[in-house]
């Protein structure tokens, strides 16, 4: 027996927004860290010319060995100041990004495939119960032909009903399956909430790569090739309606 999911079910607009935030959020943890890390730029610049004049110089004759070590020691301490004096700064960040990322994420219950998605349309609505009981006795080859026509005119109420009827008769006696009827139909808000899931476990992955690294003292060590193939695979449109709003 399926458990029923308490998470409260989001629009497509909902979770478009949700991600938004994320993304936003994703982008000022990049600003963050590149500010951070340009703050020990300046040090290691400022330290590491000091410690070239004072190796020019060596008036008391201390190994240049030793000089160095001192050196890494002063660069080291340098670097943890800035890291501690952002921590709480990226970690207010990475909780919001958490926070957005199992807001979409969630919403997978809901938007687990498009005959899930199709048979909530028009729910409720007179146009869905009518169809309903004008569908009750409808066999397989009317229900073949109004299931095309559903398709030709992109009528996601009437698909909907049909999809619920064809539920209630044995397999062998359908005209199609309810997958066939729903990939047909354009459900923009499937669509949508799956790139929405995508975008968002991408940039939740990104934040937490580039906290880390920044943690670690390295560069990002994710491959930015592969970075870019993922970027690639998302929709350009839904990509810029997140920047439009981030710009907002």
């Amino acid at each position: 027996m399926k458990v029923i999911n308490q998470t409260p079910f989001m629009t497509a607009a909902q979770i478009g927004e949700a991600t938004s935030a994320l993304d936003s959020t994703h982008s000022r943890v990049l600003k963050t860290i590149q500010r951070l890390q340009s703050d020990f730029d300046t040090r290691r610049a400022e330290i590491k010319g000091r410690w070239s004049k004072t190796r020019q110089a060596n008036l008391n004759g201390t190994s240049a060995v030793t000089l160095q070590g001192i050196e890494a020691q002063e660069l080291a301490q340098a670097f943890a100041e800035i890291k501690k004096n952002g921590a709480l700064e990226l970690d207010q960040l990475l909780k919001q990004a958490g926070a957005s990322h199992a807001l979409v994420i969630s919403q997978r219950v809901y938007y687990e495939s498009a005959v899930q998605v199709l048979s909530r349309e028009g729910l409720g609505s007179p146009e869905r119960t009518s169809y309903a009981l004008q569908l009750q006795g409808s066999i397989s080859a009317e229900l073949g032909h109004l299931g095309q026509f559903a398709v030709g005119t992109q009528n996601k109420v009437l698909a909907a009903a049909i999809l619920s009827r064809i539920d209630r008769l044995p397999r062998d006696q359908r005209p199609f399956s309810a997958v066939d009827l729903a990939s047909s139909m354009q459900l923009d808000a499937f669509v949508k909430v799956r790139e929405y899931i995508k975008i968002a476990e991408a940039r939740l992955q990104g934040t937490l790569v580039a906290i880390r690294a920044w943690n670690a003292g390295r560069s990002n060590p994710l491959n930015t090739v592969s970075l870019a193939l993922r970027v690639a695979e998302f929709d350009p449109k839904l990509l810029n309606e997140l920047e439009a709003a981030d710009a907002q």
